[in-house]
């Protein structure tokens, strides 16, 4: 009795056996779950990378449409623990630096920041305040650390500061009058000169 050699392949298994429907429907619903895996990881990472360039984007000009006009009041609470408010401070010339520690140009602005304050300390207020919801006071503190002159007010924004005063790159520095008017605003690392100057003429006024 001959045996036939004629076997029959299937899905190149020898042995002729189909390999079961649910085996297969797997490893399709597999196969799709790692596709969209992968493109739902290419969205947020792209959100992502959008998000941190129009927050780091650093274009060095002053701006002009908010001067002039009355500073949004606003209330936080610094590295210290004490509750402040802007308007606490009627009467100096208040500089507001919005931040955040990761960075790179905001770094390189605390250097200016350190001449402005040795020259003025108590004649006018300095806070640096952190507009990235996604740090936390630690993080904030450490940076701070990293600058032992800076004895200014350091806080987190959690008063949508980032919207109120429309802080479209970082570091964004606004200067407030004595009578609380917005009177100078520049994104991008502001020279310790130009401060000065803008500084100079309300401390005169």
């Amino acid at each position: 009795m001959k045996m036939s050699r004629n076997i029959k392949l299937v899905d190149g298994n020898s042995t002729g056996i189909k390999k079961p429907a649910k085996v297969e429907k797997r490893r399709r619903l597999i196969n799709i779950v790692v596709i969209l895996s992968i493109l739902a990881l290419a969205i947020v990472a792209g959100w992502y990378t959008y998000q941190l360039r129009s927050l780091n984007e650093t274009p060095e000009t002053a701006e002009q449409e908010s001067l002039g006009v009355l500073a949004p009041n606003f209330t936080l609470t610094d590295l210290e623990g004490n509750v402040f408010s802007l308007s606490d401070y009627r009467g100096k010339v208040v500089v507001i630096d919005f931040m955040a520690t990761w960075c790179g140009a905001c770094r390189l602005q605390m250097s200016h920041y350190e001449t402005v304050w040795e020259e003025y300390k108590d004649e006018i207020v300095l806070m640096s305040i952190d507009i990235d919801p996604r740090e936390s006071e630690e993080t904030l503190r450490s940076f701070a650390q990293e600058f032992p002159y800076a004895t200014w007010i350091w806080a987190r924004d959690t008063a949508n500061l980032l919207s109120i005063y429309q802080v479209s790159g970082i570091p964004k520095t606004v200067v407030i009058d004595q009578d609380g008017y917005i009177r100078f605003t520049y994104v991008g690392v502001v020279t310790a000169s130009l401060l000065t100057q803008q500084i100079n003429q309300l401390l005169k006024s």
